[in-house]
C-alpha cells in the first residue's frame, strides 16, 4: 500500500501540467530527499555542496603498528547514474577490491560507511538530477 501511494505521489508531482505551477520541479524534489532522506541526510557526510568530507578520523593498531586512518566520503557531484545506483543500492552486488598490505586505513574504510536508504527509483533519479545540474540552478 505504501508502495502505491509513493507511486501515486509522484506519478502526481511531476505531472506535466502547463496550468499547475505550484508542484515542485524533479530538482526541488531532489534537493529535499538530498537534505532529507528516509534517515541520515546525504548533506550531514558528503557536505551542502556534494563534493565530500571527512566524517570521522581513528586509530588503528595493527601487529603493533599505529595507523592514523580517516573515513571520507567522496564527491557525488559528477558520477554517473549507473555508478549512483550501484552505491546507493543495496541489492546491486558492489566491486570487491585488493589491498596492499600497508593499505590498512584505505582497506578498513573501503565500502564501510553508506548508510542503506532503500529510497525508490524515482527518488534515486531525483536525487542524481539534483546532484549533476546544481550548477545550473543555482
Amino acid at each position: 500500500m505504501i508502495k502505491l501511494y509513493i507511486l501515486l505521489f509522484t506519478t502526481f508531482l511531476f505531472a506535466e501540467d502547463a496550468n499547475n505551477k505550484d508542484f515542485i520541479t524533479k530538482y526541488e524534489y531532489g534537493k529535499m530527499l538530498y537534505n532529507n532522506p528516509r534517515g541520515i541526510s546525504c548533506a550531514k557526510c558528503h557536505g551542502d555542496d556534494a563534493k565530500g568530507m571527512i566524517i570521522d578520523t581513528f586509530k588503528h593498531i595493527r601487529n603493533k603498528k599505529e595507523y592514523i586512518c580517516s573515513l571520507a566520503s567522496t564527491d557525488i557531484t559528477n558520477i554517473s547514474y549507473e555508478d549512483f545506483k550501484i552505491v546507493m543500492d543495496p541489492t546491486l552486488k558492489k566491486k570487491k577490491k585488493k589491498f596492499d598490505k600497508d593499505q590498512v586505513c584505505k582497506k578498513l574504510t573501503y565500502g564501510n560507511s553508506m548508510p542503506t536508504y532503500f529510497l525508490t527509483p524515482e527518488e534515486l533519479n531525483s536525487i542524481h538530477f539534483y546532484l549533476v545540474n546544481r550548477k545550473n540552478y543555482e
